[in-house]
């Protein structure tokens, strides 16, 4: 089933999306902790290349002409779009520009330092792109060799001080909790760049990054780093030291006026995510690309989600992960699923107690006829230390967004003791 076929037929009874995701699978290397939907560039021809930019253009318009409303935000991620030759990242630029119109607030595209040019951040500029985020994940060479990373640490610098040129709004990607070359944490920050996560985002914040999100390393099956890892070639971070680290380097963001408003993001007042805001929202976003995904929500005040049939409140579309098969024909391979009251219920939950915010009481009770706090009750109770209600809202503090994952096990439990049932179809 092609997306845009079905939304122009069954829009109405979805919330209007107004946030686009345009998926750029290839990068230069493939780092060793990765376990995203990502490619080396150069196993696909440049003519290959060329083709997945084009066939993107040609189903984002497709797919606009059926939208009631513009998008609000753009985000092209990856993968690396800066991988991109000059030709194909320029043609993505100026077809995107074309068809999201004026309407957009804010427009971010992802970048690597080692292709982020003078030329793409021109073309940036001029086609209308807002923000940058830069993926940086470490300002220190001995970490960025265990991280696989193609770029150095002087990359990094020419990186951000290449941004910091531009009007462009700037952010900045940290991994966090990075596994030793040594086991003496000392003697691996002896040399090689910034010697420690506190000094790195204050670098970061006298150089205009206005964002900066911290992510806690995944080791993630059947990387490189996982099997290095095992055959002790590299060492595991204690923990307690990699949480010490962190918590003194988000003192640090905190005195340099940076806010955490989401468990891994802070911001400069004004410079927070916009797009990633309407994910944590649960809004109705669009995504565009192999192994993209899009999200519709029911839109309760125009029906019931049950008039969606079988009691499905969302609906969620991933197009194919096999690249070759989406370069042959990109609407063969895309998968719908419904998702239903209970999985709704719980990622909306996950995604309000996330943000700093915190969960929308009323639009949580009149998307699902009750009261969060009724459902959570004993979740809450249990961490009655970490969460407040005020404002009609339900939010953690920063401890509870520390324990986050532990809260939601605890969350999951007790919604699916209330849930027998979860609805939903696949197709």
């Amino acid at each position: 089933m092609i997306l845009a076929d079905f939304f122009s037929g069954n829009g109405a009874i979805f919330e209007a999306p107004r946030s686009l995701y345009v998926h750029i699978p290839f990068c230069a290397s493939r780092c060793a902790y990765c376990d995203f939907h990502s490619f080396q560039r150069d196993r696909f021809s440049t003519e290959q290349r060329s083709a997945y930019v084009l066939k993107l253009l040609n189903r984002i318009e497709r797919l606009s002409e059926g939208l009631a409303e513009s998008f609000e935000t753009v985000y092209i991620g990856g993968g690396t779009p800066t991988a991109l030759e000059d030709e194909g990242f320029f043609s993505l630029l100026s077809g995107i520009r074309s068809v999201a119109g004026a309407a957009v607030r804010e427009w971010t595209v992802e970048a690597n330092p080692e292709s982020l040019s003078p030329a793409k951040l021109e073309a940036m500029v001029d086609s209308g792109v807002t923000r940058i985020s830069i993926g940086l994940q470490s300002m220190h060479d001995g970490e960025l060799n265990i991280l696989g990373r193609k770029a150095s640490a002087t990359d990094n610098r020419r990186a951000i001080a290449l941004a910091s040129t531009s009007n462009l709004a700037l952010s900045a990607d940290l991994i966090t909790a990075l596994p030793l070359a040594e086991r003496a944490n000392a003697a691996h920050h002896a040399q090689g760049g910034i010697s420690s996560l506190p000094e790195t985002v204050e670098y970061l914040a006298a150089n205009r990054v206005g964002h900066i999100s911290l992510y806690d390393l995944v080791v993630e099956e059947g990387t490189l780093i996982k099997k290095r890892l095992d055959e002790g070639a590299i060492f595991a971070v204690d923990d307690d030291e990699a949480y010490e680290e962190r918590c003194a380097a988000e003192k640090r963001l905190e005195s340099l006026g940076y806010a955490r408003y989401e468990v891994s993001n802070y911001a400069r007042p004004g410079c927070e995510c916009l797009h990633n805001m309407a994910y944590w929202s649960m809004r109705s976003y669009i995504g565009i690309g192999s192994g993209a995904v899009s999200t519709l929500i029911v839109d309760s005040a125009v029906q019931p989600p049950q008039a969606a049939g079988a009691g499905n409140f969302a609906l969620r579309v991933e197009e194919g992960r096999d690249l070759a098969a989406w370069l042959d024909n990109p609407d063969a391979a895309a998968a719908f699923s419904w998702i239903g009251r209970k999985d709704s219920a719980f990622e909306m939950i996950m995604m309000g107690l996330r943000c700093s915010v915190g969960l929308d009481e009323k639009r949580f009770a009149s998307r699902f006829d009750l009261p969060a706090a009724d459902l959570l009750a004993g979740t809450m109770l249990r961490w009655k230390e970490r969460f407040s209600r005020a404002e009609g809202r339900i939010r953690l503090d920063g401890r509870g967004l520390d324990l986050l994952n532990r809260i939601l096990v605890d969350a999951l439990e007790e919604i699916e003791s209330q849930f027998p049932c979860n609805d939903g179809v696949n197709s």
